[in-house]
């Protein structure tokens, strides 16, 4: 019936969109086309009737549509109808809920006023009602009817299952309830799949015994073994079950089946690492081995053709089976002791060895690799634990090995593979100074040497994507070096150490042409040499000053060949080693620095003068000027009055006498200056 008045809804829609559609030319400024003798209901018998609808007492139709009827649906067509819940749906819905709530408060009440086999009776019957009439439902196409009732009947079995055990019904009490849940899911899943078998149409079927199988296995475990590594096996089993039912299950049910694989997947996992790492040993490797197996029957079904276009990205999934399955191999072998650990880091790098070349591809590509990630990882972290640092420092070193090789066979991950390579050999002697293997000094040069060597490798890759890893990998390793002196107290070594990474720095800033990193390589020779001249107790400010200096004119170089304003290039080194002298000179007067001083200023301000650069120039007649006036301060106030006031007055006769003059020569003076670049 339901059925019937939503086809009639259709043809209804379908009539007044092709009516529509006919008038609609009428009312535009077209040409008119040629009068229509049919009447208007013609048009009934191109509205199709699915299923079998008595036929209606319709004019017969024309030959052709008229010229101005759209054959096909045009624009004016209206949309799909979207699916969405329908009243019949909902009454059905509601009708299968009440019939089941009904169920359980018949057997829950009712045991005290009829006997349980009465009861028994009745509940078996109304059950095997609903699975009648769904299967008739069926039959009849009444597809909202059916499944409602295969809900209902699905539920209702369940129901009576559950309520024989509960009120013993043929001694059913006596079995365990864990046992006797075990087999009510067989029960439900058999009964669907033979109902199903009987209907095809009907989804609940099958999906009710998809989800009876679920916990089927694992409830039928004896009870000590709930949580041993047997209910590992039948979680993981099952979850591939679910996997490889994708082959026969229907399309709407993927997604379902899908979702229950990693629910219990995951349900196995939890229970199987804790086993592996915690577990005595039998238990830890059983574990172990079900995760393995269950990894490797992942990545076989990840390779099925049939199987790939169903699950989620291979790049994804086996990876985290890959992953999963290492873990718990990591926690067998640390149970082992030392020996193990060192064997799971190594089976890790041998791991991610073979998973450098280019020509693994696949699903491999990336369980290999995580599978590496994972035990060399989980063994390192236990060593690093348990304090054992020279087996780990080995490990650390060791692992440049496929790091160097992904950085040369694999493109993609070159950039970092290769700040892997470098940085590894860094971290084993900051692990082995660390365990006490290795003092401060040498630890802290072999991290310095690191960093050059990065700064060379960035220099040679200049222009490629791991340029800029190899040179961040450098700054950090001549940074760390630093530190590590700094902090034994070991300021020449330090000084040392800044020196071999600046130098380093520098000249990978001149190959690859980096400014910033030439300004970085500058920076960290002069802290170098501040540092060995601050660890020597030099208070000479002439040595902090001119290595400054010297490091700001190489920056200037490229300034100075391209002719750019002097306060640009030259000005700023000038600047700084020349003025704190002067000052110096003025306040602490020797005559050796004030004969150094008064040349290099007199040089500057000639010098600037005839090359015509103003940053010379004006520094160093300042520096003159501050000089002469610093040195003549002093015997200012022994000078007489009178012959103070007489110079003065003389001076301002001579201005004024000579002021037009003075003014123009000013002028002149300035404009000269100013022109200086």
């Amino acid at each position: 019936m339901g059925a019937t008045i939503d086809e009639f809804a259709r043809e209804r829609d379908a009539l007044l969109a092709t009516l529509r559609a006919s008038a609609r030319p009428a009312t535009t400024p077209a040409p008119v086309p040629p009068p229509v003798t049919a009447p208007p209901p013609v048009v009934f018998p191109a509205v199709r009737r699915p299923g079998p609808v008595p036929p209606v007492p319709f004019p017969p139709a024309p030959p052709h549509l008229p010229p101005h009827v759209p054959a096909a649906a045009g624009p004016l067509a209206p949309p799909p109808p979207r699916r969405r819940l329908s009243p019949q749906q909902v009454l059905l819905g509601l009708g299968a809920l009440l019939v089941v709530a009904a169920g359980v408060a018949f057997v829950a009440v009712a045991w005290t006023r009829l006997g349980v086999g009465f009861q028994a009776a009745v509940m078996a019957t109304v059950t095997a009602a609903a699975v009648a009439t769904s299967a008739w439902a069926a039959r009849r196409g009444l597809r909202a009817t059916e499944e409602a009732l295969a809900a209902a009947g699905s539920a209702l079995l369940a129901v009576d299952l559950a309520a024989a055990h509960a009120l013993g019904l043929g001694g059913a009490d006596a079995v365990p309830l864990r046992l006797w849940a075990g087999l009510s899911c067989v029960a439900v899943a058999a009964v669907a799949l033979a109902a199903g078998r009987a209907t095809r149409s009907t989804v609940t079927w099958p999906l009710v015994a998809l989800l009876a199988v679920q916990p089927a296995g694992w409830l039928l475990l004896p009870g000590g073994l709930g949580e041993a590594p047997a209910a590992v096996a039948v979680l993981l089993g099952t979850a591939l079950l679910d996997v490889a039912l994708l082959l026969v299950l229907r399309l709407e049910l993927h997604r379902v089946a899908t979702v229950l694989a990693a629910l219990v997947a995951a349900a196995g996992v939890l229970l199987g690492v804790p086993l592996a790492w915690s577990g005595d040993p039998a238990d830890s490797w059983t574990a172990t081995a079900a995760l393995a197996l269950a990894a490797g029957g992942a990545v076989a079904l990840l390779r099925e053709p049939r199987l790939a276009p169903r699950l989620p990205e291979p790049d994804v999934t086996a990876p985290v089976a890959a992953g999963v399955a290492a873990l718990a191999l990591t926690g067998s072998l640390t149970g082992a002791g030392l020996v193990g650990t060192v064997l799971a880091g190594g089976l890790g790098l041998v791991l991610l060895t073979a998973a450098a070349p280019a020509s693994v591809t696949g699903p491999l590509a990336g369980a290999l690799p995580a599978a590496g990630a994972v035990l060399a990882g989980g063994g390192a972290a236990v060593l690093a634990d348990g304090g054992q640092n020279a087996p780990l420092a080995l490990l650390v070193l060791a692992a440049a090995v496929p790091a160097g090789l992904a950085a040369v066979l694999r493109p993609a991950l070159r950039p970092a593979a290769t700040a892997a390579a470098l940085a590894t050999p860094a971290l084993a002697a900051l692990v082995a100074w660390e365990g006490g293997l290795l003092g401060a000094v040498p630890a802290a040069l072999l991290v310095a040497l690191v960093g050059a060597a990065a700064f060379a490798v960035a220099a040679l890759r200049a222009g490629h994507p791991e340029e800029w890893a190899a040179a961040v990998t450098g700054m950090l390793a001549g940074a760390v070096a630093g530190l590590v002196t700094v902090e034994a107290g070991a300021w020449g070594q330090t000084a040392v150490d800044l020196a071999v990474v600046g130098a380093a720095a520098g000249c990978y800033a001149v190959v690859a042409r980096r400014r910033p990193v030439a300004v970085l390589a500058v920076a960290d020779l002069v802290a170098a040499g501040w540092i060995a001249a601050a660890g020597a107790e030099i208070t000479t400010p002439e040595v902090y000053t001119l290595p400054a200096a010297a490091g700001l004119l190489l920056l200037a170089v490229p300034a100075l060949r391209t002719g750019a304003a002097s306060w640009a290039a030259e000005g700023p080194a000038v600047a700084v080693a020349l003025l704190p002298s002067a000052v110096v000179v003025v306040d602490e007067p020797t005559a050796l620095r004030l004969a150094l001083v008064v040349a290099a200023a007199a040089g500057l301000t000639v010098g600037g003068a005839l090359t015509h650069r103003q940053a010379p120039f004006l520094v160093g007649a300042g520096a003159l000027v501050l000089v002469v006036l610093g040195r003549l301060a002093p015997y200012a106030p022994l000078v007489p009055r009178w012959v103070t006031l007489a110079t003065a007055g003389l001076l301002l006769l001579v201005v004024g006498a000579t002021y037009e003059r003075r003014r123009q020569q000013a002028r002149e003076a300035v404009a000269w200056v100013a022109q200086m670049r």
